[in-house]
């Protein structure tokens, strides 16, 4: 049910329009969303596990993958760029002794 209200929502389908722009304390969206902590992960592990990435969404942040979803996007150096760098450094010193 969420991922259809959620794609519902996204496409902008006519048929659903004016319940999913219904944002009133009693509306759609008051009566849909989790109501509380527990109802909110349950959803969360539901759309990560159940398929939703069929859509591309991702759920960095809900998973132990977060650095692993963002950290080509960071500018950031990667293992193996650091590896080679710090081999560098060693060699460089290792010839400096000599």
């Amino acid at each position: 049910m969420y991922c259809n209200v959620i794609k519902y929502y996204a496409e902008g389908n006519k048929e659903f329009e004016k319940e999913l722009n219904d944002f009133s304390p009693d509306g759609f969206w008051a009566m849909t969303l989790p109501k509380n902590k527990n109802e909110a992960l349950f959803v969360a592990q539901l759309l990560c596990d159940g398929g939703i990435n069929k859509y591309g969404l991702s759920c960095a942040g809900l998973t132990e993958n977060l650095l692993k979803d963002i950290e080509p996007h960071l500018g950031l150096a990667t293992i193996s760029e650091i590896d080679e760098y710090l081999a560098n450094l060693d060699k460089e010193e290792a010839e400096l002794k000599e």
